[in-house]
């Protein structure tokens, strides 16, 4: 076998080999790394996402020009929402009930000064709901209805409305205790009734005025005389808010909601971006290389052609032949595996000490799919080169 290597590399240049394994090599790395870093940020914007806790996504259409003409509706049709259900993303979806009767709230206290509006109430099942508390029911025989507000209501009043107007700010406490009068309006004269409200919680989830489904649903029954409509929002419950077919669908389908909520959805779509990117330049780079290594073998065994062919009269079998050039490759792609992996690794590891800097737990190890995805990567390219070597040298040997 020394025999045969001393003849077939005698005279041959190794530096188109070696600029072919440099180039393999950052080809490799930059396609790992850049997998690697992908999986551990995806970890990241996922890792606090507990199963029994998931995210609640409230949608809406966006409003064109048609809707205010009154030339198309804004609210879901059964057909949409169970579309909406059908998606991959969807645990639960539900439609918002809305009031079909007019509603008015105002106090009726000498400890309050007078106060009047026009309100609307929205509802949906209790379980969607970030409020708890043993006051969310109604009871027609006591005739309290229990109301949730959302936190940015109390807020725009405290800082903003109060202290431009020279009210006193008031703290959740208090406006709990305040028991105001609800005047639920039926259609015809004196077809009305009178009811106490108080406010019961401060929603962080649901930005509407917010009653038990219960009594709406009775309310609707008793008072209601609109025109029923289409439900206006659908709150969505989805495990993996992360997942970028979120966006995407929203988008698709004219649908809107806050987009806050989706941020790390948002995140996951440029990540992915950057990183098929990275794909694409480490691909091209891989290719270019194995090109190398396939043109650089192949010129080695054209400028030994005619000593391949004397072997072969002195019966050398072609695969006996191939096998220097074999080793030879195998050499080099083992020294692209193992050194990639090795700097990978070690990128890996700085990167996740940076991470600790911003209070980030990224795991300072390669993911198990880094070593399969190298180890296939040359496996595929060996085996091409490898088929490649025998097919000239056999055309050489016949």
């Amino acid at each position: 076998m020394r025999y045969l290597y001393s003849i077939l590399w005698k005279d041959h240049s190794r530096a188109h080999l070696l600029w072919a394994f440099l180039g393999t090599l950052a080809g490799f790395v930059l396609l790992l790394s850049g997998i690697q870093f992908y999986l551990d940020l995806k970890q990241v914007l996922s890792e606090n996402r507990d199963l029994l806790d998931p995210e609640y996504i409230v949608i809406n259409k966006k409003i064109n020009i048609g809707q205010t003409l009154g030339l198309s509706k804004a609210g879901f049709t059964p057909e949409e929402i169970e579309d909406i259900s059908s998606q991959p993303f969807a645990d639960q979806v539900a439609p918002f009930l809305a009031n079909q009767f007019p509603v008015s709230g105002y106090t009726d206290s000498e400890q309050f000064p007078d106060f009047y509006s026009e309100l609307f109430f929205e509802a949906i099942p209790d379980e969607y709901i970030d409020v708890k508390s043993d006051d969310w029911q109604w009871d027609p025989k006591d005739g309290t209805i229990p109301i949730i507000i959302p936190q940015d209501y109390l807020n725009l009043y405290n800082f903003g409305f109060a202290p431009s107007q020279g009210l006193p700010q008031i703290p959740k406490g208090v406006i709990s205790m305040i028991k105001f009068r609800i005047r639920l309006k039926g259609q015809g004269q004196g077809n009305y009734g009178d009811y106490t409200g108080r406010i019961v919680g401060f929603s962080n989830r649901i930005n509407s005025i917010m009653v038990p489904l219960d009594f709406l649903e009775w309310a609707n029954d008793k008072y209601g005389y609109f025109e029923k409509v289409d439900p206006a929002q659908i709150i969505l419950v989805s495990k993996d808010p992360t997942d970028p077919s979120i966006i995407r669908y929203l988008d698709e389908k004219g649908f809107d909601t806050i987009r806050e909520k989706l941020k790390s959805s948002r995140m996951n779509i440029i990540l992915k971006f950057i990183i098929s990117f990275l794909v694409v330049v480490a691909s091209i780079i891989i290719g270019l290389a194995f090109l190398v290594f396939l043109l650089s073998l192949q010129l080695m065994i054209s400028r030994s052609a005619e000593k391949i062919r004397r072997l072969n009269k002195l019966g050398y079998n072609f695969r006996e032949i191939s096998r220097p050039y074999i080793v030879l490759l195998g050499i080099l792609m083992v020294g692209v595996t193992g050194f990639s992996l090795i700097i990978t690794a070690v990128l890996t590891h700085k990167f996740s000490t940076m991470a600790e800097a911003w209070s980030l737990d990224i795991s300072a190890s390669l993911h198990g799919i880094i070593y399969g995805m190298a180890v296939g990567l040359i496996a595929l390219i060996s085996l091409t080169n490898v088929i490649a070597i025998l097919l000239s040298t056999k055309k050489l040997c016949k």
